[in-house]
This record gives structure tokens, C-alpha cells and sequence, in this order.
């Protein structure tokens, strides 16, 4: 990959981060009282389209998709090649694999599910998982998996994730367990993320991805604790290519919370364990905490980028930030709709290095 070919989408990019909010606007934001109060002020800013073409307040979550897609979009023309672009898109390709396999086995229309991102046939993944006396009269009636038009979409690439859905839809064949379906899609994500940053050559990334990995095999292993489930449960669930072994996060099962934060100190990810992980704290706010440490990993990696002047990094910082933008919309609007706490609100926001 040649930096030199990101001057001119960096430049662009740099443009575009002026309209992103700062903590500022959403502490503002937070100081009114309704979800349509807050819509109002968005209509000085970018959100202020979809604001428009809104019937009801409460249908607010068409902004916040209609605006990541948007950025999607943006970034994606811009962009000199679409490799860093497709290493973002990959959470939403794997929540569609997860809606589409969980509605052959429950033989359901959850077409509203669906987020319209990612170059990936669903409708070619479905055809060839449904079972032969079904699969055109249930592809009928599901239109939305139709293929958009002008798509060029690689049939090697829709294979690879049909196998990824195939693996899902055999583990729970086997278990008839329905967590089965996302501890397998979500060990693939990891480790199509990891393959997606290795072929773009970022050490950064690279890195960036197997700490991800650390951290989500910290949350599997907590997730089980508090579950009461076994050592079975974890070993189908951790990932592999972190920077901890999975052998060691076995180990670290019979741990209990303090020795479990003191083992990881010195990790890659020991800053956010000392963060996210509190011993006076009950195990499932101790997994909250941690999915924003996560959160606030990913935020991390955009603050290092601001130091690159071009590069791929700043469009990935860019759609990050985005990312963290809607999220933090999303948390501010839901608290307005349920009339949460101010503070509770501004607790729950995500960190932004606007």
C-alpha cells in the first residue's frame, strides 16, 4: 500500500472532521429535556436531512443509520482502494450473517434487521443454506436480501462468508443452542479481521486488531463467569491471534477478580482492565464497563491517528469517530425517550477525541 495515494482523500477527510460533534455539543445536547428538543438542535448540523424527512421524533434510529451509511458512502468514493473500508464494514456483514442464519432457524422474517452496508450477497448466502424444497419460495417473499443493483460483488468473497454462515448454522445443528450461533460468527469476525489487517500491511492495525482480540477474550471470559457456565463454554468462545494465548485466559477461569486484573497489568490491554474492572463491583457491571473500555480502545486508536498527516488511518479514524458520534446520539436520544438521568446520561457517552 502507497501512503502517497491517501494525500488527496486524507485532505478531504480532514474537511469532513470539522462537522463531526465535540463533547461540548453533546453536554449541550444533554441539557434538554425531550427526544424532539434534541432533534431540533440537530438541524444545524449534518443530521438536519434526515432530521426533515422524519414523520415521528421517536423514529430517530432512521437518522442515525441513515447517517452511517452515508459516511460509508462518502468515505468509500474517496478512498484510493476499499481494503480499510471493508476491515470497518466487517460488523455489520457479520450482524446480517447473524440475523440471516437465525431466521432459517426459526423460520422467521426479520428483514427489518438488516443494515443496508457491506458488498455482500446475502440473498446467494441464503439460497445456499436453506434447504432445497424451501429456498425459492422463502427467497420470494424476503425481498430485501435482493442484491443491490450495480454491485460488483466477488463470488469468492460471498462464498467465504457463506462458510462462516455454514459454520454457524452447523454449530447449532449440534448444540440446538442459539448462543452457539454468535460465539461461532463472532470468532470468525475476529479472525476475518485479523486476515483483513494483515493484508493491509498497517502495523498499527495489525496490533490495534489483536488487542481487540485480548479484550473480547477477557469479555467472553467474564461473560461466562457470570453466567455460571463451564470451561467448555469458554473454550468454544475465545478467539485466537491475540496477544494472549488462549491457554492463558483458561487459566485465568479459576482466577478470582484481583488476580485476574493483576495477571493482565502488564498486558497490551492492562490500562483498560485497571479502567474497566473494579473488585467492589458486581461481575455484570464489571462487563459493562469493560464494553466501553472496548469502546474507548477504538478511540484510542483514532487519537493516534490524528498524529498521521495521510494514510489510510484517517479515514479509519474518521469513520471511528462517526461511529462513536452515533453511538453516543443513540445513548443520549435513548435517554431522553426513557427520561433518564442527566448525569447517568453523560456517564454512558462514549470518549471522542473531537
Amino acid at each position: 500500500m502507497n501512503k502517497d495515494d491517501y494525500i488527496s482523500a486524507s485532505i478531504s477527510t480532514r474537511m469532513y472532521e470539522k462537522n463531526l460533534l465535540t463533547r461540548t455539543d453533546f453536554e449541550r445536547l444533554n441539557d434538554y429535556d425531550s427526544v424532539r428538543e434534541v432533534l431540533n438542535q440537530l438541524n444545524d448540523t449534518i443530521y438536519r436531512e434526515s432530521i426533515n424527512n422524519l414523520d415521528r421524533a421517536e423514529e430517530y434510529e432512521r437518522i442515525l443509520k441513515n447517517e452511517l451509511k452515508r459516511v460509508y458512502d462518502l468515505i468509500r468514493d474517496i478512498a484510493p482502494d476499499k481494503e480499510i473500508i471493508n476491515y470497518m464494514l466487517e460488523k455489520y456483514i457479520f450482524h446480517n450473517l447473524k440475523v440471516l442464519v437465525k431466521e432459517l432457524i426459526q423460520d422467521k422474517d426479520y428483514s427489518s434487521l438488516y443494515l443496508d452496508m457491506g458488498d455482500v450477497d446475502l440473498a446467494y448466502i441464503k439460497k445456499n443454506l436453506i434447504k432445497e424444497d424451501r429456498k425459492n419460495d422463502f427467497f420470494d417473499k424476503i425481498s430485501s436480501l435482493k442484491p443491490s443493483e450495480g454491485l460488483d460483488i466477488s463470488k469468492n468473497t460471498d462464498d467465504l462468508y457463506l462458510d462462516y454462515a455454514q459454520k454457524a448454522l452447523s454449530a447449532f445443528n449440534e448444540s440446538n443452542n442459539p448462543q452457539d450461533i454468535d460465539i461461532s460468527l463472532d470468532k470468525s469476525y475476529y479472525e476475518k479481521l485479523l486476515l483483513d489487517a494483515r493484508s493491509l500491511e498497517l502495523d498499527s492495525l495489525v496490533d490495534f486488531t489483536r488487542e481487540s482480540i485480548d479484550l473480547i477474550n477477557l469479555k467472553s471470559l467474564l461473560r461466562v463467569k457470570s453466567q455460571n457456565e463451564g470451561m467448555d463454554t469458554l473454550e468454544k468462545a475465545l478467539v485466537e491471534g491475540g496477544f494472549i494465548e488462549g491457554e492463558k485466559f483458561k487459566e485465568y477461569f479459576s482466577y478470582d477478580l484481583n488476580k485476574l486484573i493483576g495477571s493482565l497489568n502488564n498486558t497490551k490491554i492492562g490500562n483498560y482492565v485497571k479502567e474497566a474492572l473494579k473488585d467492589d463491583k458486581a461481575l455484570d457491571d464489571n462487563i459493562l464497563s469493560l464494553e466501553k473500555a472496548i469502546d474507548s480502545h477504538s478511540t484510542d486508536y483514532t487519537r493516534d491517528a490524528k498524529m498521521i498527516t495521510f494514510g489510510p488511518e484517517v479515514l479509519m479514524n474518521y469513520v471511528i469517530s462517526k461511529e462513536t458520534e452515533i453511538k453516543n446520539l443513540r445513548i443520549l436520544l435513548v435517554s431522553k425517550l426513557n427520561n433518564l438521568d442527566k448525569e447517568f446520561t453523560l456517564e454512558k457517552l462514549r470518549k471522542s477525541y473531537v
